[in-house]
């Protein structure tokens, strides 16, 4: 993402704690890159300066003298580099590309005399990888590190942290999206003369789209290089896209790993699996008689198929208890916990010192393979430092990873595909590889995003085996078997083939590339930027948070409606302690004040840490671990906060950067129409309530009109509740794990759907006068109330249509203004909508909810309310 920090929130040259959440990287407004202080080395013309080169040559010439400079053997690169347009750069990990190409390209520039005209943009897939090898780097260049008197060479320019290179003979480590973003400012990059697209052959979602771009790039400069650096396994496939480029293939430097698979784990350790009677997962699944299969199901036909013969070239090398073992322990839905546990028993009371790095899926396998490390007495003494890695993790316990414990002390680090490329533990020497990642795709028939565990690719599991031998040999263990490791793909489905496409369509469309129909109303009938549509393209964040923030400062809620914006981008600052979980989700539901939103729960937990860091350090650091709050998280949505009014003052909407400012927050006490302005940004991703009379599963039942009964997640404030005072749901995001649950979730009231939901269409059923939103949220209504209701919300489309295409802070003190006056109207009756009495029910008198009857998709056919 990208975003920019004003002198005040300016990251300070240490790796930042929430290194662990990935990143989407950010767009931002053209007006404020290119007036921005800090950017305008950006926009600086490169020009030769005699003086700056003889500085960079004396300077490059002092490095050699230090004992610690040693020359590399660079020239092929570098000729390689200076003799084409485009090369790829491949190999394995550990080799040093990353932190050493950028290098060779400045030092041969300064050799040569020219480094005055050097400046090279090394782009990462993640903030963290920017960050930390920008922090490497002058280590790397012999400079000497303390504080902020980093080196001027080598910077980072990431998320909310970025220290810039001096504006001639340079490099700079960047995000992706810092490069599309620049890209809308400068089309051509005129200002770099070298861009290293890094780690290219991850394929996600911006590095595609870029790749795609600098392609065009390169016939409108020639004088621009493009150094791709991937993997060795598809490098070949990079240099067909850019016309069969050259290729260089850098060796690793990494000691050897020993692999070994399934088979040879169940040999070692002699385990047995502890259902001796249950039969492996394709046994199960392919008797149930589905009619039609997908690819997945087809790989797991071909297994099942090929299973009898490859048993048969185990026998004779392994003894028969384990193949049967390796049969029962297919572990296509289930990893084997227990396994695992075994494994690094064997490995503590077998092998040498060195740290173990477990790889698996997500949050759920980690918490319980912890809490089996930590029943055993064996790993509850002082000799194991056993340390979760997951991003809902203290951050105190994250930051331990790097640490070397001492002498006698193993160290067990469990974590997910964040520890392939993005970190390196160093002293890592052995590896289990759980054999699966989480992968999030999108179904576009049901519009709904699926998270679930799939079998890694063959380039997954040759990083996570480079991961060991970094000190000395070390061996990796893979939680499959020979069989299962054949049919694995090569490497995962591009990004860009499994995610929803919005944002980087308006991102697109500002850059004047490609046409694409939206939601939202972000683009007309012919495919061109509404007002609308400008704006969310211009904020750094997905278009429904950006529409959020606009309606926030429309409707002068703008501090909360910041803080929820900036989590839902980011993420929330709740972290949940291993064995608390219980503990911190009533701290949660405390903090919500039984406001029945997810939303409101982050805004008054982040108005309490404001409090309490304006007592004192103490206090803030009491508070924060009271409520299982990570500080370093809420200074980040602090931070972003700030960046999101720099860009609404920029574009016109408020008149202060100041999230606070008394004008833009006239109305930020008022609970209903903050949650009315999450409607505004969120719709059309609502819920339905509905009571459950079951005596198995009291409480409340829910549905969305495309998947039927749903479920509100564990983590929600809502998930336990039992009443709720209307019987709409908004909700951010929607994702089929287990089953279908809404992640942060908020009550909202019939007034609020009506104003900042979709059309309004009036009618009668039966009789009675209805007012329905898009034709399937429909209220009973007096018609008086129905047409008014459908009045004002004809004048209010009107009034933010001019606003947003005219942007111009609303005038609070003009009452008698037409906006005002619009504005205000509504804003009361949203806030006097009479409470309903009865639980689950709108207001009898005045609204009611159609009969859900009348909708098929609230059928409930699992229903046991009669028990």
């Amino acid at each position: 993402m990208f975003f920019f920090s004003d002198s005040s929130t300016a990251a300070k040259d240490e790796p930042p704690d929430n290194w662990d959440a990935d990143d989407e990287d950010d767009v931002e407004k053209e007006k404020t890159l290119s007036e921005h202080k800090d950017l305008e080395f950006l926009f600086q013309e490169v020009v030769r300066d005699a003086s700056v080169d003889e500085d960079l040559k004396r300077d490059l010439q002092s490095k050699k003298t230090d004992r610690n400079y040693k020359e590399m053997l660079v020239s092929d690169l570098v000729r390689l580099i200076n003799s084409n347009r485009v090369l790829v750069v491949s190999g394995e990990t550990g080799c040093g590309k990353t932190t050493q190409v950028t290098q060779f390209i400045l030092d041969d520039h300064i050799r040569r005399g020219r480094g005055s005209t050097c400046r090279v943009v090394c782009t990462q897939p993640r903030r963290i990888s920017a960050i930390s090898v920008s922090f490497l780097q002058p280590c790397l260049r012999w400079f000497k590190c303390s504080g902020l008197s980093t080196t001027e060479e080598c910077r980072c320019d990431a998320k909310f942290s970025f220290r810039l290179p001096r504006r001639q003979g340079s490099i700079l480590y960047c995000t992706t999206g810092i490069i599309l973003q620049w890209l809308r400012s400068d089309p051509l990059l005129s200002n770099v003369s070298h861009l290293v697209l890094d780690e290219i052959h991850e394929r996600n979602l911006q590095s595609d789209v870029l790749l795609i771009i600098v392609k065009e790039l390169l016939n409108l400069r020639d004088d621009l290089k493009v150094i791709l650096m991937s993997a060795t396994l598809n490098a070949e496939k990079f240099s067909k896209y850019f016309d069969k480029c050259p290729m260089i293939h850098i060796p690793g430097l990494a000691f050897p790993v020993e692999e070994f698979l399934l088979e040879d784990i169940i040999e070692m350790t002699r385990y047995r699996p502890q259902n001796q009677d249950r039969r492996p997962a394709w046994k199960r699944r392919f008797w149930q008689g589905h009619q039609s299969r997908s690819e997945k199901e087809e790989k797991e036909e071909e297994y099942k198929e090929s299973w009898p013969c490859y048993a048969r070239t185990l026998q004779g090398r392994y003894s028969d208890g384990t193949i049967e073992a390796v049969e029962m322990l297919d572990t296509d839905e289930k990893i084997d916990l227990e396994l695992i546990l075994a494994l690094i028993r064997h490995i503590v009371l077998n092998e040498g010192e060195g740290a173990i790095l477990v790889f698996l899926p997500g949050w759920d396998n980690i918490s319980s393979l912890n809490d089996l490390l930590t029943a055993q007495q064996m790993f509850r003494s002082d000799r194991f430092v056993i340390i979760p890695l997951h991003s809902l993790m203290p951050t105190v316990n994250q930051t331990q990873v790097f640490k070397r414990p001492p002498p006698g002390v193993r160290k067990i680090v469990i974590a997910t595909n964040i520890a392939e490329t993005s970190i390196t533990i160093d002293d890592v020497v052995y590896v289990i590889d759980g054999g699966k990642i989480k992968e999030t795709n999108f179904d576009t028939d049901n519009n709904i995003s699926t998270m679930t565990a799939e079998w890694v690719s063959l380039a997954n599991a040759k990083q996570r085996k480079g991961r060991a031998g970094r000190v000395q040999p070390g061996k990796c263990y893979h939680l499959y078997n020979g069989l299962r490791a054949s049919l694995l793909e090569a490497y995962q489905l591009p990004e860009i083939m499994r995610t929803p496409l919005e944002e980087l369509c308006l991102q697109i469309k500002v850059m004047y590339v490609g046409r694409k129909r939206l939601a939202l109303n972000a683009l007309d009938h012919a495919e061109n930027l509404t007002a609308l549509g400008f704006h969310l393209a211009r904020l750094p964040v997905e278009p429904h948070i950006g529409k959020l923030i606009l309606f926030g400062a429309l409707l002068g809620c703008l501090d909360p409606v910041l803080t929820i914006a900036a989590s839902l981008s980011f993420k929330d600052p709740f972290f949940i302690p291993l064995g608390k979980e219980k503990m911190a989700d009533m701290r949660r539901r405390t903090l919500s004040r039984n406001s029945k939103s997810d939303h409101l729960t982050i805004v008054y937990a982040f108005k309490g840490w404001e409090e309490a860091k304006q007592r004192g350090s103490r206090y803030e650091r009491d508070y924060c671990w009271d409520n299982f709050l990570s500080a370093n998280t809420l200074q980040m949505l602090h931070n972003m906060k700030g960046q999101f009014a720099e860009h609404l003052m920029s574009a016109g909407f408020v008149s202060s950067r100041d999230p606070k400012d008394a004008k833009s927050n006239i109305n930020s006490d008022n609970e209903k129409l903050i949650k009315a302005v999450i409607v505004a940004g969120l719709y059309p991703k609502v819920a339905m309530i509905r009571p459950s009379y079951s005596k198995k599963r009291p409480g409340v039942k829910v549905y969305t009109q495309t998947d039927g009964k749903v479920c509100i997640h564990p983590k929600s404030v809502n998930a336990e509740e039992r009443e709720f005072n209307y019987t709409w749901l908004i909700y951010h995001l929607k994702m089929r794990t287990s089953s279908i649950f809404l992640y942060d979730c908020t009550e909202v009231s019939p007034f609020s759907l009506l104003f900042f939901g979709g059309d309004i269409t009036i009618q009668k059923d039966e009789g009675q006068e209805t007012v329905a939103v898009d034709r399937w949220i429909v209220f009973r209504s007096p018609a008086r109330i129905a047409h008014l209701v459908k009045s004002l919300k004809r004048e209010l489309d009107s009034l933010l249509q001019d606003k947003i295409s005219n942007p111009a802070p609303v005038d609070w003190e003009n009452r008698q203004s037409k906006d005002c006056a619009v504005i205000t109207a509504i804003i009361d009756l949203i806030t006097t909508q009479e409470r309903p009495a009865g639980g689950s029910k709108d207001d009898g008198r005045t609204w009611a909810s159609a009969p859900s009857g009348r909708h098929s998709y609230f059928d409930d056919d699992d229903d046991d309310d009669d028990d």
